[in-house]
């Protein structure tokens, strides 16, 4: 029944959008962006995967912050055209190509994923209480944050008694080393794998502790970065800024980031909500506004993707070689 009236209040919403917007003048603003405009987007783009990758690099045991993007981008890439877990298997290749302990890698993208989830889901909060401080208090506002909110609290405490509780690790050990070992009678027992949950769960709640603080700051640098971005996208199309205008694009944004979960950052869902909320609030007309989402997709969406499978290719070679190299 969720389903079915999330779908029902997309649809009305996109075909309201739809019925706005002039497609000429959205074609027109896409493609006479000028050349220091699209140099500048292309500058920002990176700062925006460094501020995604930190985490990563901060939570993998010797992994640099240049790998870790490149780690991001190719994984990326592959998480917008490939089922899941194909990126998470891609990530942890890369990983053990550069000589990544095995633990390390699992345990610092466990951390770095978790923590993404927690910010995106948290980013609600933050942005309606902006939108409280700065404009006003909306009810719809209200409700994102306080369900998005509730769910990013929930991981944070599910996150913070997990890398405590050894108890609770050594008893899934034991667990899924019976259940393995009544499948593949040659495998490790249940007390082998008591002991490699202990010692994975030990391992993250050191490097929670040493890197947590460093990495939600990140985080919350990165919400902020993606929110500029689409702004600076916005103004290129023709948005006027203004101190208002710059307040109600930005916590909009914030409001629906969770929706860049869905499939495909959310394509369709996201830009109807974040126009239909914004065309409510202001006299912004929906063809600048899609217009403007046009653009910041193809900056973070399909720039990304191209880059990320040239990577993955290069990647590849690299690695061919290498291991030919060896074999020899």
């Amino acid at each position: 029944m969720g389903r079915v009236l999330l779908v029902a209040v997309v649809a009305w919403l996109l075909l309201r959008l739809l019925r706005a917007v002039d497609w000429s003048r959205v074609g027109y603003a896409m493609t006479h962006l000028s050349p220091w405009q699209i140099l500048v987007l292309l500058l920002v783009l990176p700062i925006r995967r460094f501020v995604l990758a930190t985490p990563l690099a901060l939570f993998v045991t010797g992994l640099s912050v240049p790998r870790a993007m490149v780690n991001d981008v190719a994984a990326s890439s592959v998480a917008t055209i490939a089922p899941s877990p194909g990126d998470v298997v891609v990530r942890l290749a890369m990983l053990r190509s550069w000589g990544i302990d095995a633990k390390a890698a699992a345990s610092g993208l466990t951390l770095s994923t978790l923590m993404f989830y927690i910010a995106r889901l948290a980013a609600p909060v933050l942005g309606f209480l902006v939108f409280w401080i700065g404009r006003s208090f909306d009810a719809r506002l209200g409700w994102a944050a306080l369900v998005f909110g509730a769910g990013a609290a929930a991981l944070l405490v599910g996150l913070i008694y997990a890398v405590r509780a050894e108890r609770t690790a050594a008893a899934l050990g034991r667990l899924l080393g019976s259940l393995i070992r009544k499948v593949r009678p040659s495998a490790n027992g249940p007390e082998e794998w008591a002991e490699r949950l202990v010692d994975f769960q030990a391992h993250s709640a050191g490097l929670l502790k040493a890197h947590g603080r460093l990495a939600a700051v990140s985080l919350c640098g990165l919400v902020v970065v993606e929110a500029g971005v689409l702004i600076l996208c916005l103004a290129f199309v023709g948005v006027p800024m203004s101190g208002a205008t710059v307040l109600l694009l930005g916590c909009t944004f914030l409001v629906t980031y969770p929706l860049t979960g869905l499939p495909l950052m959310g394509a369709g869902v996201l830009d109807a909500s974040y126009a239909a909320f914004v065309s409510s609030h202001s006299d912004l007309e929906a063809t600048t506004l899609v217009a403007g989402l046009l653009v910041w997709r193809v900056a973070v969406q399909v720039v990304p993707v191209v880059v990320g499978l040239l990577t993955l290719v290069r990647w590849r070679h690299l690695n061919r070689g290498t291991v030919s190299h060896r074999a020899r």
